[in-house]
């Protein structure tokens, strides 16, 4: 589904799209990168799309995307035109489609890394023994980790293996500083 263009003279619609595998570190560096925006009052919009597919089962993409892309249309209504995005994504198709989805004229597509090893012992040690998803969650993380950093349309790959979220996030800033995406 393709997001309406925002039509109104001087809005450039602008967003930062952040993958990688459950475990890597999106939504901590969705949050310090937030707070980094806050800090230095820069407008913008965060959300993370993996809420948009929770419940069992999991939502496919092709049902979330384009929850996504009417946010995100129902943001830039109310004037919003920078957005930081964290998502899981499984193939290319399913990261053109969130791009698409943003809406934006100018988009930096980040995608966090860390070992298999690394994203399993993080879920195991952040999800609940009880949860029954947790073994699932823990081999599919474990596959991404070494498929998303290849996929088609990502811009940078960061590791994040030995590094803070707010190491990460500065550097995710940095690079939106470079690429005119805070002005």
């Amino acid at each position: 589904m393709r997001a309406p263009a925002d039509d109104r003279p001087g809005r450039l619609v602008v967003a930062l799209v952040l993958v990688g595998a459950p475990g890597t570190g999106k939504s901590s560096v969705l949050e310090e990168l937030a707070t980094l925006h806050d800090i230095e009052d820069i407008a913008h919009g965060d959300l993370e799309a993996e809420q948009l597919s929770l419940g069992r089962p999991l939502l496919p993409a092709s049902s979330w995307v384009r929850q996504l892309a009417a946010i995100l249309a129902l943001q830039r209504e109310g004037g919003r035109t920078r957005f930081l995005i964290s998502a899981t994504v499984e193939t290319s198709q399913d990261l053109a489609a969130v791009v698409e989805a943003t809406g934006a004229a100018l988009r930096l597509v980040v995608c966090l890394s860390a070992s298999a090893e690394t994203v399993a012992a993080r879920l195991d040690a952040r999800e609940p023994d009880r949860w029954p998803g947790k073994l699932p969650l823990i081999a599919r993380a474990r596959r991404l980790a070494s498929s998303t950093p290849g996929l088609s349309g990502v811009d940078v790959v960061i590791d994040t293996e030995h590094r803070t979220a707010r190491d990460v996030a500065a550097e995710v800033l940095g690079l939106m500083r470079r690429r005119a995406m805070l002005e």
